[in-house]
């Protein structure tokens, strides 16, 4: 067969198939070597690629699960997206290190391990049972196959094992357990000398030499962010229906018609009930409904029911039939005025009604000004629901169409092209102020591409479209701008410094032999004494605390002394002199025996990461990263 190819591919025939896939190749094939992936690699792991489009997922997870613990204390400014989504980034690294070694250890997830895993997700059960329909709708929901899925899943799977065995082989011996138990419960006493920096604010002049020096110093913290204004059209629905005409009388007789039992009042009617609540299979009332029924005399509901035990009357003032319950309003509204009815049942009792008034259902004509109000009211909330939909789908179809201006989306819509002030990637006012938006703002096709945005969904019945107008890279703002701010700063690390400087002639002037007491003055430092302290204490200044128990243990009455900055912007000079056990611990030492093993597994497994990233062969594109 082979041969008879080779024979045969010669000749005429041979060159045009031979030209034919030459232009296919040319055309549409050597296309694909010089086009950009629309998922570049951000970093490489060995073998294992993490894409774009997998840190950005691993990103907004990250984000919403910030924002759903923390609540309503959550604040954008303290996770700025830079710096977060290259945490996100390092986390994705040190899975790909550890699945790869699980990978060479032999480490392996059955079929049965898998499927064991995705039925106890509570999140595809329905009723306490695994769903394949919400399973499948929840993963199209989040725009990912299946398959990628359940390869993610056993992969963390996978590594899970590989923790768990780290974990669990992991031991604190009884002579590192009873050391750490001490220094837990250890106590001391500690006193200090507080130096206010403010203080010494007026004594200290800032040269125009330091003040260049210290912005040269700290160029980053001086940046103008990379900010854009926008123009943007926004369709909503009160402005969808703009411009077009009111609705004829025809129509708003038409409405008129299909509505009319709305603009009037209907029949209600105004008697008396009795009822009698129905228990178990519902003989007893009814013989009691029954016997209510043969007793009652001209109508008089109140009486009788009086007479019969566990009846219960009411008046029934105006209602509609909509009012009452089904069985009732059917009986009540067959009577004539002044008639009792039979024994009614309903769903939980038995009913004895008479009519008293009735008053007739009213319908005012289609020419009453207040029905005219209503129909237009109506007619305008419809079209403006008709308009918002048939505009969205032609807003949606132009955004690609005419992707490079925003002029045909707005005359065809007819939309007022609108402007913004400067927005960041963190933040800014009107629509800045969304996530959307400023995530639309600030991507590649937008922002670098200089095309429009996709429609944007804004509540719901708005929708915005937008394009990049100005643009303005991050810069460092120049020192005249600065210069106050700048000034500050070097005044106050001027200021601590003299502080620190106080402090430790302080520390000398103990050494030396002098006591706490003669140190202070009402110029001086101020004294404070928390007393015996622990390490876990909250009511002492943390900075305080940790160098309290960062100095050797003062023993045969010494004192052991330090400096530090406090959390309050002061400068202290900490002094322990003595310490003691404490007898009352709130944690047993069995308790703690086994805190300082899950502490020694954390280390032990955080060591393992380490080495294996150390080991690894990992590129980053830094230019892919944002």
């Amino acid at each position: 067969m082979l041969q008879r190819i080779r024979d045969n591919a010669s000749g005429p025939l041979a060159y045009v198939v031979v030209a034919i896939i030459a232009v296919v190749f040319g055309v549409w094939g050597i296309g694909s070597y010089f086009t950009p992936s629309s998922d570049p690699v951000v970093a490489s792991v060995g073998g294992t690629d993490i894409t774009r489009y997998q840190l950005q997922q691993s990103y907004n997870q990250r984000y919403q699960r910030l924002r759903e613990a923390m609540g309503d204390n959550f604040d954008a400014d303290m996770f700025p997206p830079e710096q977060l989504r290259r945490t996100v980034l390092q986390g994705l690294i040190n899975e790909a290190v550890l699945t790869q070694y699980a990978d060479e250890a032999g480490y392996r997830v059955t079929d049965a391990r898998l499927l064991a895993a995705l039925r106890s997700n509570e999140q595809f059960q329905v009723d306490g049972q695994f769903s394949p329909e919400r399973y499948r709708r929840l993963l199209s929901q989040a725009g990912m196959p299946a398959g990628r899925y359940e390869a993610r899943l056993r992969e963390d799977l996978k590594s899970q094992q590989l923790r768990r065995d780290v974990t669990t082989s992991a031991f604190a011996s009884p002579a590192e357990v009873d050391q750490a138990y001490r220094l837990v419960n250890q106590e001391r006493r500690v006193r200090y000398l507080a130096y206010d920096a403010q203080r010494y604010i007026d004594e200290v002049d800032v040269s125009d030499a330091e003040l260049e020096s210290y912005y040269e110093d700290h160029a980053d913290q001086f940046q103008r962010p990379e900010r854009v204004k926008l123009s943007y059209v926004s369709l909503s629905r009160s402005n969808a229906a703009a411009g077009d005409a009111a609705p004829d009388e025809a129509a708003l007789r038409e409405l008129y018609e299909q509505n009319e039992a709305q603009f009037g009042e209907p029949e209600r009617r105004s008697g008396a009930q009795v009822r009698v609540p129905i228990e178990g299979d519902g003989g007893a009332a009814r013989d009691r409904i029954q016997e209510l029924a043969s007793t009652v005399q001209d109508g008089d509901l109140e009486t009788a029911a009086g007479s019969v035990d566990g009846a219960e009357y009411s008046r029934i003032d105006g209602a509609a039939r909509e009012d009452l319950p089904d069985a009732v309003a059917e009986a009540l509204f067959d009577l004539d005025t002044g008639e009792t009815s039979t024994p009614v049942r309903g769903e939980q009792a038995w009913y004895l009604l008479r009519v008293g008034d009735v008053t007739e259902a009213s319908t005012p004509s289609f020419d009453d000004p207040q029905v005219q109000s209503q129909l237009k009211s109506i007619a305008s909330a419809q079209r403006e629901v008709t308009a918002y939909s048939d505009k969205s789908d032609r807003m949606e179809t132009l955004a690609y169409e005419a992707p490079n201006d925003l002029e045909t989306l707005a005359d065809e819509l007819n939309l007022e092209i609108q402007e913004t002030g400067w927005i960041t990637r963190e933040g800014g006012d009107g629509i800045g102020q969304y996530d959307a938006i400023r995530k639309a703002a600030f991507s590649d096709s937008v922002l670098q591409d200089e095309l429009n945005s996709t429609p944007m969904q804004l509540g719901s019945d708005r929708r915005v479209v937008l394009r990049v107008e100005s643009h303005e890279a991050a810069e460092r703002r120049p020192l005249d701008e600065v210069s106050d701010t700048v000034r500050e700063r070097v005044a106050q690390q001027k200021a601590e410094d003299r502080a620190r400087e106080a402090a430790r002639e302080a520390m000398s002037a103990l050494e030396a032999g002098e006591s706490l007491d003669s140190l202070t003055g009402e110029n001086g430092p101020t004294l404070e004494s928390p007393g015996f302290i622990r390490r876990s204490d909250r009511e002492v200044d943390p900075r305080v605390r940790e160098a309290a128990f960062g100095l050797p243990s003062p023993e045969n009455e010494t004192r052991r002394l330090d400096v530090t900055a406090t959390a309050d912007g002061r400068v202290a000079l900490v002094v322990v002199d003595g310490v003691r056990a404490r007898e009352d611990s709130a944690t047993p030492r069995e308790q703690f025996a086994d805190q300082q093993r899950q502490y020694v597994a954390r280390q032990e497994y955080g060591a393992l990461n380490a080495y294996l990233r150390d080991q690894a062969d990992v590129e980053i594109d830094e230019n892919r990263i944002d």
